[in-house]
């Protein structure tokens, strides 16, 4: 996933002096530096509005390709790590395992998985759970009341005893898991490239202004 920026300075400079087109490239470059960091930050800022309780690897998985004097293009992109599930959550679509099934968390059944930002089931807290035989089992319940996931133990009384013991659902294992599309990257990167006031045009004249005092 890449947005690339690039610019119309053959427009905005007609009628420049020949020392001060010069310094196009130079402007230009920065320019275009200066928006792809301010598209970064705001992808990042994004996510928290977006996403529930982003994790810090999702709101960190943007990167910039810097524009050079030789290549005035500059490129704000997602790393490689976190692209594949990126792409469910700008596109849509459907996930399938890598393994034999995806947990799909139902935090709201469980003070536990609660503590996991965004629902997110790592290895390591998949086998504490699986420690906790006395709280949770995985399977399906007998008697194929419910389906295949995690099922959670709970109402048990103060002496600790099995019976009477209930159980509820806290994470489920599916074949497949479905993406609404919840992250409009296009969107987000026009609306930063293209802004009047903080946006390419703003940075060129800025930087065209700078370029122009500190040329040799």
């Amino acid at each position: 996933m890449r947005l690339s920026i690039k610019h119309n300075i053959d427009e905005v400079t007609r009628g420049m002096s020949s020392i001060q087109k010069k310094q196009i490239p130079f402007a230009t470059m920065l320019a275009l530096n200066d928006t792809a960091f301010d598209l970064q930050r705001v992808y990042k800022a994004q996510t928290k509005q977006k996403f529930d309780q982003p994790t810090k690897f999702t709101q960190t998985g943007f990167a910039v390709e810097k524009a050079k004097k030789t290549n005035l293009k500059a490129v704000v992109y997602v790393t490689e790590k976190r692209e594949d599930y990126m792409k469910l959550q700008v596109d849509g679509g459907v996930r399938h395992p890598k393994n034999k099934s995806i947990i799909i968390p139902n935090r709201s059944n469980s003070d536990e998985l609660a503590k996991y930002k965004s629902g997110n089931l790592t290895k390591g807290a998949v086998n504490k759970i699986k420690k906790q035989r006395d709280k949770y089992f995985f399977g399906i319940p007998k008697g194929n009341q419910g389906s295949e996931g995690i099922w959670e133990r709970y109402g048990r009384s103060a002496t600790g005893s099995v019976s009477g013991a209930r159980i509820r659902q806290v994470a489920k294992l599916s074949k497949q898991a479905k993406y609404k599309a919840l992250f409009p990257w296009t969107s987000i990167g026009n609306g930063v490239a293209f802004s009047r006031s903080k946006g390419f045009d703003s940075h060129f004249a800025k930087r065209l202004r700078f370029a122009l005092n500190t040329a040799r």
